[in-house]
This record gives structure tokens, sequence and C-alpha cells, in this order.
């Protein structure tokens, strides 16, 4: 008799994790890590999505402080062109 063995069970977090980290890279970050630690622990799949989640939201972590820098950078000096914060 033939038995047929099934894939393992997807972490759930590692899923919720991917997601998130497209909108809120933080949260990505956290809930990436946290299910690569429940993964090792329990032995189910979703190692890549979870090492993913990771990278995404370390990249989508960096574009925005690099966005905010750059939009503060401008913003200090349109301000100082305009004569609001110096001569």
């Amino acid at each position: 008799m033939t038995e047929t063995r099934l894939p393992p069970k997807t972490n759930t977090l590692a899923l919720i994790g991917f997601i998130a980290a497209f909108m809120q890279p933080i949260v990505g970050i956290v809930l990436g890590v946290m299910a690569m630690r429940q993964i090792d622990v329990s032995h189910e799949g979703g190692r890549g999505l979870a090492r993913w989640a990771v990278i995404v939201g370390i990249v989508g972590t960096s574009l925005t402080g690099i966005f905010f820098i750059v939009w503060l950078v401008l913003f200090t000096s349109a301000m100082t062109q305009s004569g609001i914060f110096g001569p």
C-alpha cells in the first residue's frame, strides 16, 4: 500500500508577515522573525515566506527612511529660500 505524504502546513504567521511587509514594513520584519522562530520549533513550512517578509520589510523600511530624509532636506531648503527659517 502506498502512503501519500502531504506537504508540511504553511506557518500562518509567515504568510501574514509577508503580506504585512508590503503595507507596514516594520510589522513584516517582526512577524517574519517570529514566524522563523516558530518554524524552527514546529517544523512547519513557510520558511521562504518568513525570510521574504524580513527582506521586503528591510527594503521597505530603508526606502521609507531615505524618502523621509530627502523630503526633509528639500523641505528645509524650500523654507530657507522663502525666508521662513533663515535669512
